[in-house]
């Protein structure tokens, strides 16, 4: 099984449900690279380097 880690959206992304997450959506990523899995209570969104960010919200929200 991958590593997982978690990481904030940047953008809005639309998962296989058809829900669209806003930025600031926490998501579970797996995978490394130019593009990754990442989900979302369950909900599968295939996201890009560039729609992402690694760590929490609460890492830029304070400043």
């Amino acid at each position: 099984m991958a590593a997982q880690r978690l990481g904030t959206l940047l953008v809005p992304v639309p998962g296989l449900s058809g829900t669209v997450y806003p930025p600031g959506t926490t998501v579970t990523v797996r995978g490394r690279g130019a593009s990754v899995d990442a989900f979302v209570n369950g909900d599968w969104l295939a996201l890009s380097w560039w729609e992402f960010s690694d760590g929490l919200r609460e890492d830029v929200a304070d400043r």
